[in-house]
């Protein structure tokens, strides 16, 4: 209920505040996506919300609800209280680089294998073997 409460305060305040916090809200979610080493399919796919709904929450567009803000925290296992203050958080995803991808034990789709990985799948399915 702080949350709530918290960001009830934050969006009841003049246009100009709340639009330098929406801009510092996307930044800080695309820093942290990438520090995480998620694509914006993997969020969008832990949202269970389309792509696109995730990509204009990262580009302001659209500002998640608390439900989905305490998601994400879940998601990129940081604190709820982060998304709003982002200004005071924004070292979370200092790097701004993507982190190498590690192979998913448990993958759910092709695009989650290593290269080894899927050459392996590429020769199994063309009847060869491994070489």
């Amino acid at each position: 209920m702080q949350l709530i409460a918290h960001m009830e305060d934050r969006t009841g305040k003049e246009g100009m505040e709340m639009a330098t916090y929406m801009e510092d809200l996307s930044k800080m979610l695309r820093a942290v996506r990438l520090a995480c080493g998620f694509s914006q399919h993997n969020v969008a796919m832990a949202l269970e919300v389309n792509r696109s709904t995730y990509t204009y929450y990262e580009v302001g567009r659209t500002m998640p609800d608390v439900p989905t803000l305490k998601k994400l925290a879940d998601i990129f296992s940081i604190p709820a209280e982060a998304f709003l203050y982002p200004e005071d958080f924004s070292s979370l995803g200092a790097t701004g680089r993507r982190r190498p991808r590690k192979p998913c034990l448990n993958p759910t789709c092709l695009g989650q294998l290593s290269p080894a990985e899927k050459s392996l799948i590429a020769c199994y399915r063309a009847g060869g073997k491994p070489g």
